[in-house]
């Protein structure tokens, strides 16, 4: 465990829809006649805002779309901003595990603060 992690308390669980609203596709516009599920070979980012947290979790991300082969690429920070987006604060953020499979992409998260604050992930998938 990274210094400071005695006293978060057991590794917590939660699950989210991806909302495909918000999926945005590299390289510009979505191809006509694609959804994220028919995705193949294609790229696209997602910005979750997870809440309040601290301490430990695994954040399970789920969509039709991910299988055992998908890329996934996280980033984590504080947030989120009045604009939506994310800052560096004082507290230390980490990321341990990305584990993409079969409609779930889970990620293992440590955030170093004494009390919950902001949690927004960065995703960037690839399926081949």
């Amino acid at each position: 465990m990274p210094a400071g992690s005695q006293g978060h308390g057991e590794v917590q669980f939660e699950e989210a829809k991806l909302e495909e609203a918000n999926v945005h596709f590299l390289g510009g516009e979505q191809p006509k006649g694609v959804s994220p599920q028919d995705l193949s070979g294609f790229g696209w980012t997602y910005r979750h805002d997870w809440g309040l947290r601290n301490g430990w979790w695994i954040l399970n991300l789920t969509s039709n779309s991910f299988g055992p082969n998908t890329r996934a690429y996280v980033s984590i920070s504080e947030g989120p901003t009045s604009s939506g987006g994310k800052f560096i604060g004082n507290a230390r953020y980490q990321v341990f595990n990305v584990a993409p499979d079969s409609g779930v992409v889970s990620i293992r998260v440590f955030i170093d603060w004494s009390s919950p604050i902001g949690l927004v992930v960065d995703y960037l998938f690839v399926n081949p």
